[in-house]
């Protein structure tokens, strides 16, 4: 293990191009006792190990690991270490090193492929693990909680979106909706997934039909509210959304969509007037933190009134 470990403290400081003098001047320590450690003759105190392994790029583990390389910074060798484990806390370690690498202003253009390239890895990690997650939800069944059941349904639903994957939801839906044509969450994801792949005109046709057999339910208003913002209908938007929270009062979403609409539009009294109504409707509920935004939001509007 002795040798293992000299041989290592030797190639990594010759990777690095330090002279003995120069390494053991980093380390404060004398050029005598580098030398005795690389020759294996004497071992530095355990304390000191995380310093060695930081000045040579590389992790305590590796100063023991037979022909361990040097890696162009320590940042670099937490980043093989993330891409390797997948591990979560893995991952923090590397975007500490490499933010502090940035701030340092030291960082090179490969350190910044290479940055990029944590969160690429750690995007398709949290991908996996969100999917996985949603199927885990969704294999406990409707019957344990109907309505989060079918919220898990179209929060994957988007990520699919947000994945490229809009055919595979329209075709799944379709599908359910087929089996169960009478069944209002089959409508409703149905006009979600349309939504999604931006096909206004199917979502469109999907409304009309919902609304002739489910007129008293409120999230069909809530996205159909959404829907017709996008055709640029902006009337017909807001009677959706304030039919909405007259159908469910604690449907708040609706007001943040009615907020920023207004804002849009430059109404900025009617978009006063709803991030006011929102603050009261969070503070009623004792949401003091929530209804900090919308507050600023109102502030914002008035200054423009």
């Amino acid at each position: 293990m002795k040798n293992i470990f000299g041989e290592n403290l030797k190639r990594l400081r010759i990777a690095k191009n330090y002279t003995q003098e120069q390494a053991a001047q980093l380390l404060n320590i004398s050029p005598k006792s580098l030398s005795r450690w690389e020759c294996g003759s004497t071992m530095p105190d355990v304390m000191m190990l995380p310093e060695i392994a930081r000045l040579y790029c590389v992790t305590v583990d590796d100063l023991y690991r037979a022909q361990s390389v040097a890696y162009e910074n320590y940042a670099a060798r937490l980043l093989s270490v993330y891409e390797e484990t997948r591990d979560l806390r893995d991952f923090y370690n590397a975007e500490r090193e490499y933010d502090k690498l940035l701030k340092s202003q030291a960082y090179t253009m490969n350190d910044l492929r290479l940055y990029g390239i944590l969160y690429q890895y750690h995007m398709a990690d949290c991908k996996e693990t969100a999917f996985r997650l949603f199927e885990k939800g969704l294999a406990m069944g409707e019957s344990n909680a109907s309505e989060v059941y079918h919220q898990i349904e179209r929060q994957r639903m988007l990520l699919r979106s947000q994945v490229g994957e809009n055919e595979k939801n329209i075709e799944e839906q379709m599908a359910k909706h087929a089996k169960h044509p009478h069944d209002f969450y089959c409508y409703i994801n149905l006009l979600v997934a349309y939504l999604y792949a931006n096909d206004n005109q199917k979502a469109l046709e999907v409304f009309q039909k919902t609304e002739k057999e489910f007129s008293n339910q409120a999230l069909l208003y809530a996205y159909g509210g959404d829907l017709y913002k996008r055709l640029g209908n902006y009337k017909a938007a807001f009677d959706c959304w304030d039919k909405a929270f007259v159908l469910d009062s604690e449907m708040s979403a609706v007001l943040w969509s009615k907020g920023f609409c207004y804002e849009e539009q430059g109404e900025y009294q009617k978009a006063y007037g709803v991030w006011s109504t929102l603050v009261a409707w969070l503070e009623e509920r004792g949401y003091e933190a929530e209804a900090e935004e919308p507050r600023k939001l109102a502030e914002r509007c008035r200054e423009k009134i």
